[in-house]
C-alpha cells in the first residue's frame, strides 16, 4: 500500500485539513481545500473512485461538492463511492443548496456517485481491501468512525477524531501502521486524543508505526521536541509504503 499524509493539521493550523490517500485512488476524508491540494500536487480528481469519510464535521467533509464538481466537469462517469455515516448525502445536498443551488441534481445526472450511508459497525470488502469499520469517540456525534483497511497482508488504521476509547486500542492493535489523531498538547479531552495518549499507544505497541495527524501548530512543535522513535510526525504530503 502507498500512503500519502495529503494534509495533517486541525482546524486553524498551518497545515492542510487531515487527509490520506491510499494508493493513488482511495481518500480517507475530504477537507476543506484537499481538491485544489491535490490538484497543486499533480493529483487527478478523476483518479479518485473511492472516499471513506469519518465523520460530519466540515474539516472532514467540505470539500466532497468540489470532487464532484472535478468528476462533472470532466464528465467523468466512473463509479465514486462514497462510504460515510448516516446523514452524509443529506449535508451534501445542504451544501450546494447554500453554495450552488440547482447543481447538485445536475451534477448527479452525468456523474456516477453511489453514497453509502452507515450507522452500525460493520466489516466488507472492496477492491481488494478488507474493510472493518468502528465506532470512536467524538464528542457529542452519534456516527463517527474508525478504519482498519487490509489488503495483501497489509494493515492500515485510521482512528478519525476522537478521544482514547477501546476502537482506538483495537485499531492499533491490529494494524502495522496507525494514522492517529494527535490534536492536542498534553492529555486528549472528551473529542480529540493528545500527545499524551499517542505516547502511550507508542510505548504499549513498540512494534507499531504511529502516524500524528489532525495536529494543532503547537502540537507538532511539541512532539517533534520531544521525538519517540515509533512515532511520525509528518509534514503535509508525507509518503509511505508497506
Amino acid at each position: 500500500m502507498k500512503i500519502d499524509i495529503l494534509g495533517s493539521g486541525s482546524i486553524g493550523a498551518k497545515n492542510m485539513s487531515a487527509c490520506t490517500m491510499i494508493d493513488g485512488h482511495i481518500l480517507i476524508d475530504v477537507p476543506n481545500g484537499i481538491v485544489k491540494y491535490m490538484k497543486h500536487l499533480g493529483f487527478s480528481v478523476l483518479d479518485i473512485d473511492t472516499v471513506f469519510i469519518t465523520h460530519l464535521h466540515g474539516d472532514h467533509f467540505f470539500d466532497l461538492p468540489f470532487l464532484l464538481f472535478g468528476k462533472y466537469y470532466a464528465k467523468d462517469t466512473k463509479l465514486l463511492q462514497i462510504f460515510c455515516p448516516k446523514g452524509t448525502l443529506e449535508k451534501v445536498k445542504l451544501l450546494f443548496d447554500v453554495g450552488f443551488p440547482g447543481d447538485f441534481e445536475k451534477i448527479m445526472k452525468i456523474i456516477s456517485v453511489k453514497f453509502i450511508e452507515f450507522d452500525y459497525e460493520r466489516s466488507f470488502s472492496i477492491d481488494g481491501f478488507d474493510v472493518n469499520m468502528k465506532f470512536v469517540s467524538h464528542g457529542t456525534l452519534p456516527y463517527s468512525f474508525g478504519y482498519l483497511m487490509q489488503k495483501n497482508g497489509k494493515r492500515i488504521a485510521f482512528s478519525g477524531d476522537t478521544s482514547y476509547c477501546e476502537a482506538v486500542d483495537f485499531l492499533v492493535r491490529n494494524s502495522d501502521i496507525a494514522i492517529l489523531d494527535m490534536s492536542i498538547l498534553g492529555k486528549g479531552d472528551a473529542s480529540h486524543m493528545g500527545f499524551l495518549d499517542i505516547k502511550y499507544f507508542c510505548e504499549k505497541y513498540p512494534d507499531k508505526k504511529i502516524v500524528a495527524t489532525h495536529m494543532r501548530d503547537s502540537t507538532r512543535a511539541y512532539a517533534k521536541e520531544h521525538s519517540i522513535s515509533n512515532l511520525i510526525i509528518p509534514e503535509d504530503h508525507f509518503q509511505i509504503s508497506i
